[in-house]
């Protein structure tokens, strides 16, 4: 199971179902903007987890795995309505490590983790430059990534609507949300814009930690 501290694939008491983590902060802005933060969370995060587990429990599922586990086995999930589930889950994957590595607190990134990224994109700078330019190429809805492949190097990919990258080999550490429901209140048309805005807002510290909670030791 991938640990990811507060971001844990918990369950909800005696009613055993996937939950929304809960956000460290109360306001991004000005990064993002209140209300679409408030949107994205309640209503489109929302969507795909309460989706989930509709689908779920329609097929009896005992909530005995995490949904990392189920976007790394997808041929356990039941025929039927497995293309519901399989974007359900990727919406609540994908949404719960957006929303775990956001903060309003200014942090610096750890050398450690600033070594690593220097060792695999040269720079920061350019690391910044590859993210949002990988980000940029996304046609139409996904997300972009930082994932950790099956040799354990950092690479940047991209996925559409609400694949994730479990579906594919490989671990995310990093994402940022490209669907235009994510910027279009605060920044319209402009995603560059937006992207900008959010590389002020990621917590570092939270992304080292998942590097360190999922590379694979030698």
């Amino acid at each position: 199971m991938v640990n990811y501290g507060n971001y844990q694939y918990n369950y909800i008491g005696d009613t055993m179902e996937y939950k929304k983590i809960d956000l460290d902060y109360n306001s991004l802005d000005p990064y993002i903007d209140d209300k679409t933060l408030y949107l994205h969370y309640n209503a489109h995060y929302n969507g795909y987890t309460d989706n989930l587990n509709k689908y779920l429990k329609k097929h009896n599922y005992k909530y005995d795995k995490s949904p990392v586990y189920l976007a790394e086995n997808i041929d356990i999930l039941p025929m039927e309505d497995r293309d519901e589930i399989l974007y359900n889950l990727g919406g609540y994957l994908n949404h719960s490590l957006y929303f775990y590595e956001l903060t309003n607190v200014k942090k610096d990134i750890p050398v450690p983790f600033l070594n690593i990224i220097n060792k695999y994109f040269t720079s920061y700078d350019n690391f910044k430059k590859t993210f949002i330019d990988m980000a940029m190429e996304v046609k139409g809805s996904g997300y972009t990534f930082l994932v950790i492949d099956k040799n354990n190097n950092l690479r940047i990919i991209n996925t559409s609507n609400q694949d994730t990258p479990y579906y594919y080999g490989f671990t995310p550490i990093m994402t940022i949300d490209v669907w235009e429901h994510s910027y279009y209140l605060k920044h319209y048309n402009k995603r560059r814009d937006y992207l900008e805005d959010i590389f002020n807002i990621i917590d570092y510290d939270k992304v080292y930690k998942l590097y360190l909670d999922n590379i694979k030791t030698k």
